[in-house]
């Protein structure tokens, strides 16, 4: 286990089940992850002796939704990758925060635009997109009211830069309890 002082630092990307072939390739059991967290140029951490000890990934492929194929830098023969079975395979959170901070600081720009819903119709104006860890909200004002929905991709269902205008399908209700 990552020592506790680590532990708010790192997520769990998996465990390595056994080496495969003689290149230094182990197989890595998943655990929540996504590919998109992988960062190029940006080190994993492989727990040793309860240490995470900083990898760069030399090649990553999935094998199927809960195991991948993974060769880390410096590790070339079967006999280097027998060492890291068992062992566990993280990520520092701040990568993986960053990833869904991005996602929604690329839409600084969407001030002013125009919120259309699906089944409402014209919905106000966006004001801002507040950046709340893991649910980046929507600030809208509909005629002097402020209203909050999430932007996130189940309800956002297009932005058009050229009209400026986000059309969205809010969950039934929302904007209800709002007026």
């Amino acid at each position: 286990m990552v020592a506790t002082s680590h532990a708010d630092d790192f997520k769990l990307l998996g465990t390595f089940l056994k080496t495969h072939g003689i290149g230094g390739h182990m197989i890595l059991k998943l655990t929540c992850f996504q590919e998109e967290e992988l960062q190029k140029d940006e080190p994993v951490f492989v727990e040793i002796d309860g240490i995470p000890v900083p990898f760069f990934i030399f090649s990553f492929r999935f094998l199927s939704d809960d195991s991948a194929m993974v060769k880390l830098d410096e590790i070339n023969s079967s006999k280097d990758a027998l060492f890291f079975v068992n062992h566990r395979l993280f990520i520092e959170k701040q990568t993986a925060d960053e990833e869904s901070k991005n996602d929604s600081e690329g839409y600084d720009n969407l001030a002013g635009f125009s919120i259309v819903d699906e089944k409402l119709g014209p919905s106000g104006i966006l004001q801002e997109i507040i950046t709340l860890p893991d649910n980046p909200v929507m600030r809208i004002d509909l005629d002097g009211r402020e209203i909050l929905v999430p932007f996130h991709e189940n309800i956002v269902r297009e932005i058009n830069h050229k009209l400026r205008i986000v059309k969205i399908s809010a969950p039934e209700g929302l904007f209800d309890l709002y007026l």
